[in-house]
């Protein structure tokens, strides 16, 4: 279904344009399970799992929880991750995580009590490039998955859609660590040994219902609304939650949005990307709330609007001032 829409406006097409055009799963190096003859791969080759056939996970694959999670349209979801012995996460930019070559994080998603897909990020160097992304496809027996390079649409007769790995570039080449839940800001609560230094704190500022928004729009649109996103060519708007923000005031989506005119979309009723006070008029509320998914955002990941975060941005809207 979603791999099926057209557009999806100029964000989408700068999107595309942000992809790699290499092929699907390389990198400037492949991961040592790559099957560069190529056969079928398969996820029990990753690591993951100790015993795929019964669920075992492996003791040193590491299970966490970002602070703010990003809407996959209900779909459940565990992560882990696996360093190599003795290596640990570069966290001395608290905002950007880097992990270190031969780490992996894995992303399990769940629809209507089956595992549909795993997706794989691969740390495969130390430069700048030296990532491989990919999907894997869960077979019906929930045994093992195989990476399917393409990507597959209403997988396993349910209405998830599994990317393709060039699809995946559009959402983590706009961060410079590939991984969009590991930093200060998402507190993913991982053990001490992991990281090259303590961890320190850093709550999103404000009161709940407005660090629950700008959480929401963080793990939500960020990755795109960024200087290094796929979006940015086209519109100015920033929406990371950084480590250095003291008040709402002084984040970046509070800057770029409020009482900021619209550069290009237009709608009836709008011409602020968020007019303080005005849920109704504020075109960041209308598009994630719009049915039309040539409209909606986030334009990819998702098919469904999420009730819980229109409502999140709807409730900080109205707490702004006119």
């Amino acid at each position: 279904m979603l791999l099926r829409r057209l557009g999806c406006a100029l964000a989408l097409a700068s999107a595309a344009a942000a992809c790699s055009s290499e092929e699907p799963g390389s990198s400037a190096s492949s991961p040592p399970w790559w099957a560069s003859d190529g056969s079928v791969l398969w996820l029990s080759r990753t690591g993951l799992y100790a015993d795929i056939a019964r669920g075992i996970v492996a003791s040193d694959s590491v299970p966490f929880q970002p602070r703010f999670q990003l809407w996959s349209d209900g779909a459940e979801k565990q992560r882990w991750l696996r360093l190599p012995p003795g290596a640990r996460i570069d966290n001395g930019d608290p905002d950007h995580w880097q992990l270190p070559p031969g780490a992996l994080v894995f992303k399990e998603f769940a629809r209507e009590g089956k595992r549909i897909e795993t997706r794989v990020l691969a740390r495969t160097g130390s430069g700048p490039r030296d990532y491989w992304l990919g999907a894997f496809l869960w077979n019906e027996e929930e045994s093992d998955a195989r990476f399917v390079p393409d990507g597959v649409q209403d997988a396993r007769g349910t209405s998830h859609d599994v990317p393709s790995s060039k699809r995946c570039g559009t959402c983590h080449d706009g961060a410079p660590g590939r991984v969009l839940g590991l930093s200060a800001v998402q507190q993913p609560q991982l053990p001490a040994e992991l990281l090259r230094r303590p961890a320190a704190p850093s709550p999103a500022p404000g009161t709940p219902e407005t660090q629950a928004a700008l959480g929401y729009l963080h793990a939500n649109c960020a990755h795109c609304h960024n200087p290094r996103g796929s979006a940015f060519p086209d519109t100015d708007l920033d929406l990371r939650l950084l480590s250095r923000d003291v008040s709402p005031e002084a984040t970046l989506a509070q800057r770029t949005t409020l009482q900021v005119p619209l550069q290009f979309f237009r709608r009836r009723g709008a011409r602020w990307r968020v007019l303080g006070g005005a849920p109704e008029q504020s075109a960041l509320l209308q598009r994630m709330s719009q049915p039309d998914p040539l409209i909606r955002m986030p334009p990819l990941g998702t098919e469904r609007i999420d009730p819980a975060g229109v409502a999140a941005v709807r409730a900080w809207i109205e707490s702004l001032a006119p």
